[in-house]
């Protein structure tokens, strides 16, 4: 690990962390499904997945999950966040890979992962699969989400190698 490579990870985290609170403060963009939030925090985790690989991404990720999980008050919220996380970051990791083209689209596979990673959760908690019902929206409303988010980092990624090019 290099010194810029550390100073990134710290960055982008603390971003992420930012982010993250800042969401909890909103109230719930869909009433009917007050714990569905558009994943601000995540747009740091795909630019760290973007510019930095998997491996420090990850740590982004975990850390963002925990920490976050932690002072919301509701720890459990950690078994749900790592749960649509780690499902959303393997796909995107895995789209990015093989050199799919678009960060919207992948950002967009990514939001309906994480949701279906949180339903898996749910139903382990539960023992119901009925809570997959909720899936319909969730996914639908996942897409967006990503979508949303994968317009913001690229252009935040296009900005910041304009601004790279720029000092060369």
């Amino acid at each position: 690990m290099t010194a810029r490579n550390a100073a990134q990870t710290a960055v982008l985290l603390a971003v992420a962390l930012i982010l993250g609170f800042l969401e909890n403060l909103l109230p719930p963009i869909i009433p009917i499904l007050p714990y569905a939030k558009i994943g601000l925090g995540n747009a740091a985790v795909l630019l760290a997945l973007i510019w930095l690989g998997v491996p420090y991404a990850a740590v982004i990720l975990v850390l963002k999950c925990v920490i976050i999980g932690l002072f919301s008050g509701a720890p459990t919220m950690i078994l749900y966040s790592l749960g649509g996380g780690i499902l959303s970051f393997a796909i995107m990791a895995v789209l990015l890979y093989i050199g799919a083209n678009g960060v919207p689209a992948i950002s967009a596979a990514g939001g309906i992962m994480h949701n279906v990673g949180q339903i898996l959760v749910a139903i382990a908690f539960t023992g119901t699969a009925g809570v997959a019902l909720l899936l319909v929206y969730l996914a639908l409303f996942g897409a967006v989400a990503g979508g949303v988010i994968g317009v913001i980092v690229y252009f935040v990624d296009l900005g910041v190698r304009r601004a790279q090019k720029g000092k060369e």
